[in-house]
């Protein structure tokens, strides 16, 4: 499996909304300047300003590897397949003749007053094929790869909790969703990781550590 498709015989071809992208690009910049800014004028005058460059530089390489996957996210409909992918998953081929139920489905994304539409398409069994959330697709999107698929679209009227959505739908989580105990391990293991980074940091620019 490739992470590749044709580029022509879509009936229908989508991309993500590009404000995930700048809203992303803002948040890293607000982030971690500061951060850097700090850090550089720290080693100007203590030595190890070629580590902190070397800490930016793989930064600014993380962000160019979420550019360049941002930009190679995509969903489309061809004669025989759904196919698509995600920003940390590989190419989806989902075959027409495998999809047994398409649905439309408003949900609330936590404490958001108006909900967000969800494309779930399943095959045998209630078993989850293909999903697009539409914090990160645009509605009429959604709606159009659901037209170019051949079976009636089901459009549920009453917005649904995520977690009532993951009830009425067995299987149509992704492995990091509804899982409270691992939601908080890896915000956990995160917020480890960036105390460890500035700690190191501090250590390097022979910062005082008052905990040590």
């Amino acid at each position: 499996m490739t992470d590749t498709a044709p580029t022509t015989g879509y009936r229908v071809h989508v991309r993500p909304k590009y404000s995930l992208l700048s809203n992303a690009f803002a948040a890293i910049g607000l982030a971690t300047a500061p951060v850097f800014a700090v850090a550089y004028w720290f080693a100007a005058s203590r030595g190890g300003i070629e580590f902190v460059a070397i800490a930016n530089v793989v930064v600014v390489a993380i962000g160019l590897l979420l550019l360049w996957r941002q930009l190679r996210i995509f969903a489309a409909v061809t004669e025989t397949e759904l196919i698509g992918n995600g920003i940390f998953t590989r190419l989806v081929r989902v075959p027409l003749a495998d999809i047994t139920e398409v649905r439309l489905v408003p949900t609330y994304q936590g404490a958001a007053p108006d909900p967000t539409v969800q494309l779930l398409v399943t095959g045998a069994g209630g078993r989850r094929l293909f999903r697009m959330r539409g914090n990160f697709w645009h509605e009429g999107d959604l709606k159009a790869i659901a037209a170019a698929l051949p079976l009636p679209l089901e459009t549920v009227a009453d917005p649904l909790t995520m977690h009532d959505f993951f009830r009425a739908y067995p299987g149509s989580a992704y492995w990091f969703e509804d899982r409270r105990l691992l939601q908080i391990l890896l915000i956990a293991a995160a917020a480890l990781v960036a105390f460890a980074a500035a700690l190191g940091i501090m250590l390097l620019l022979g910062l005082p550590v008052r905990f040590l």
